[in-house]
């Protein structure tokens, strides 16, 4: 019922916008026609009397003068003919009544309890100006109250007339005016539920309402036309997209310069076939040998092209199903799905072998490189995507440090030793922090034998568990993981401190030799700046501190090394050659840089006593150093027969196991630098 009279539509708010203007319409006119049909009866009646009273009034002033009642009770009584009058009366100057005349109508009785519905109409008695009394009428106004009464039903009945006629007027206008707007809300909920934006609605009137449905209708096709450009945009852009999409996952899973599958793929491509029961295959890491020669000496743009050849190359090594795929920089992988013996994962990494050593012409340029290839097996090597890849790797690396191109299959030995190089790095880092690293000083003889003004610092490390352990053991190691340049700081500082500390006790200048890894020495020569100012920092005389390096070190002309020997050289700092006679054959370089010493490697010193070739060799370079005015040590004086031959060799100096082995700096001081002291006091 609520919702019944509840105005929630257009249609039930113009139905009731009729009805409503019909009815109060004709409510407003008809209470204004009986309002206006009520006050004229009212004032006709009144005139009526008092046109009575102005003509009884004379008549009824002659009796009072003469004092005759019944005259004035015949001149009032037919007053009382009028249906509407009440009663009659007439009164002196004085108030007193003289005659009184009363209706027969049972509104009498009503008169002294009900004076509303009674009208009074006095009119004085005078006569030349002089006041005799007043003639008073009351009439009944029951009749206009039922003229009244009679109105409100004829208005109530006008008003259901209006409300009936309204009502199907509102029907009739509602349907005529409201129809085209209904028909026009049809439509638009059709094309809303069907989205069909080509229905188009008729035109059923020249009214606004026309001009409505011509509006509505080139919105329409002002909306089909943008859905139609949008659903060609939509798909334009969805095409683009889907290449875009193509495009993605090329360069999420293809490498770009070789075109084969790249390390994303490559590991989920293994992940999935570790999650495939009842599989096997093997893995093949492959590592190019000799790909950053030909990088720095060609350019980077042979080297993509190398790449690529290689790419080609590995491709026609395996079967169309197994999986080629490139790491980054020159690594290599290849994938053998079903291959599980040694014996075909063997021939097949000797193909790839094989054609990688076959030289490669890229721009008329003829490029030789190699591989270094390690094996392994699922699931025998490794039941994880790590453990596989690690275990390639280090049959990778195992074949690379046999010699390169060859190839090595995994085993847990590998493993193990991988294991304990990791194991031996952390200790070093650790060994830095404790400060488990301490020197050991080797003395450096002339050539007599007896007097010692030099001395070698060398390395050791005193291990809490394994002992005092040789450079040997970890030196090597500490280069390759990068902690060589952080033991080589502390090297140079312990040696620079202790050489200052000689000093201070003897007052003698004792030369302290120190090892330098190629790795030390950057190109920007902040190593050399190093040097000045921590041998500046503890006030050291010049020439006190030897630095050794490698021939191999200063071979390029065009290397900035040399020149920042020269700055050391400047600066009181001499250097040394170690190892040398075991490195390139030129010597060029010698009469470019002032050299001070050089140390003739221990392999030529070791078959003097034996070896006449070893005895010319040695007199060669002890001759050619003294021409150019430099001083040699010879390393790994052992008998007494090498002593005599390089001192009848004129060696300037002499270090070897049969003068001194290495000793802790306590021991030397005590030996070599105290004792000098108390000897020259």
């Amino acid at each position: 019922m609520k919702r019944l009279f509840t105005l929630n539509t257009i249609s039930k708010k113009l139905q009731f916008i009729l009805m409503s203007v019909a009815v109060i319409s004709t409510l407003v006119v008809t209470l204004i026609f009986s309002a206006f049909e009520l006050s004229s009866a009212k004032k006709e009646q009144i005139e009526s009397l008092q046109s009575l009273s102005q003509m009884l009034s004379p008549n009824i002033t002659a009796a009072i003068l003469f004092d005759d009642q019944d005259a004035i009770q015949e001149l009032i009584n037919p007053i009382l003919l009028r249906s509407d009058v009440l009663s009659v009366s007439v009164t002196s100057a004085e108030g007193a009544v003289l005659a009184q005349a009363l209706s027969q109508s049972p509104s009498v009785i009503l008169i002294d309890r009900d004076l509303h519905n009674i009208t009074q109409v006095m009119t004085p008695l005078t006569l030349d100006n002089q006041h005799y009394g007043e003639l008073q009428i009351s009439v009944d106004d029951s009749l206009l109250i039922e003229r009244v009464t009679f109105y409100g039903q004829f208005i109530v009945l006008i008003l259901l007339s209006s409300f009936v006629a309204s009502f199907f007027l509102s029907l009739f206008l509602r349907r005529k005016f409201l129809s085209p707007m209904l028909y026009l809300a049809k439509i638009s909920q059709k094309i809303t539920k069907s989205q069909d934006y080509s229905l188009r609605a008729q035109v059923q009137s020249q009214d606004e309402i026309g001009q409505l449905t011509t509006c509505f209708n080139s919105m329409l096709e002002n909306i089909e036309q943008r859905e139609s450009s949008l659903e060609s945009e939509v798909q334009l852009r969805t095409k683009e997209l889907e290449n875009a999409n193509i495009q993605l996952h090329e360069y999420a899973y293809q490498d770009g310069l070789t075109l084969l599958p790249n390390r994303r793929f490559f590991y989920e491509k293994l992940q999935s076939l570790i999650d495939t029961d009842d599989i096997v295959f093997a893995l093949i890491f492959i590592d190019l040998d000799g790909f950053k020669e030909v990088n720095d000496s060609l350019g980077h743009e042979y080297g993509d092209l190398l790449l690529h050849q290689v790419a080609n190359r590995l491709r026609r090594c395996v079967r169309d199903h197994d999986t080629v795929a490139r790491l980054g920089g020159d690594e290599f992988t290849l994938i053998l799905e079903d291959v599980s013996d040694l014996k075909h994962a063997a021939t097949i990494a000797e193909k790839v072998k094989s054609s990688l050593m076959q030289c490669i012409s890229i721009k008329e340029v003829q490029v030789n490189v190699t591989g270094s290839i390690g094996l392994t097996f699922y699931p025998g090597d490794g039941q994880n995507v790590e453990d596989l890849v690690k275990h390639a790797d280090q049959a990778m690396y195992l074949s690379k440090s046999k010699g390169r191109n060859r190839y090595e299959f995994f085993s847990h030995a590998i493993e193990e030793q991988a294991i304990e190089k990791r194991r031996l790095i952390e200790e070093m880092r650790i060994a830095l922090k404790l400060g488990q690293f301490v020197l050991f000083y080797q003395p450096i003889f002339d050539q007599c034998g007896i007097n010692a003004t030099k001395a070698e610092a060398l390395i050791r490390w005193n291990h809490p568990q394994r002992g005092l352990i040789g450079p040997n053991e970890f030196i090597p190691v500490a280069e390759e993981n990068g902690l060589i340049e952080d033991i080589g700081n502390w090297v140079r500082g312990q040696a620079i401190e202790d050489a200052a500390y000689f000093y201070q006790l003897s007052g003698k200048k004792m030369q302290v030799s120190v090892n330098t890894s190629p790795l030390q020495i950057d190109h920007d020569g902040l190593w050399v700046d190093e040097w000045i100012l921590a041998c500046n920092k503890h006030d050291l005389p010049r020439d006190t501190m030897i630095i050794e390096v490698t021939e191999n070190t200063l071979m390029d002309p065009d290397s900035p090394v040399q020149q920042q020997m020269q700055r050391l050289n400047h600066y009181g700092i001499d250097i040394a050659i170690d190892d040398f006679g075991v490195g390139y054959s030129s010597l060029a370089y010698l009469q470019r840089l002032d050299i001070d010493i050089l140390k003739i490697d221990r392999s030529f010193i070791k078959h003097m006593d034996t070896n006449e070739s070893s005895i010319a060799l040695v007199r060669a370079i002890i001759t050619m150093a003294h021409n150019l005015k430099v001083k040699v040590v010879a390393e790994g004086v052992e008998t007494e027969g090498q002593h005599q031959l390089l001192k009848q060799l004129s060696c300037d100096y002499l270090q070897g196991y049969l003068f001194a082995k290495p000793m802790p700096s306590k021991d030397f001081i005590d030996q070599y630098v105290t004792p000098t002291l108390l000897v020259t006091e």
